[in-house]
């Protein structure tokens, strides 16, 4: 009995937990959204400094990335929104 309280314990610990192939995929979308951030920048009209926000949605195999160009001194909503849709397309 101990043991398979001890061996739920451990399962449901790790339910949340992500594989290698998941942290390789999620590695990937970073490397991808990465090289398109510079054009959809530009695409966007920003000249100067920005800030983009990285989100991970959901855990384990069904995680994705999303990246967010925030407003700001050199950013206007709408070149946010724009630049933001770009790189997350």
């Amino acid at each position: 009995m101990r043991r398979t309280i001890a061996a739920l314990a451990v399962l449901s610990g790790l339910a949340g937990c992500m594989t290698a192939a998941d942290n390789d995929r999620l590695a990937a979308e970073l490397a991808a959204t990465d090289a398109r951030i510079p054009g959809c920048v530009e695409a966007a009209g920003i000249a100067g400094q920005y800030r983009v926000r990285t989100e991970f949605l959901g855990h384990g195999a069904g995680a994705v990335v999303l990246r967010t160009v925030q407003s700001g001194p050199n950013v206007t909503q709408a070149q946010a929104a724009q630049a933001t849709s770009c790189i997350n397309a």
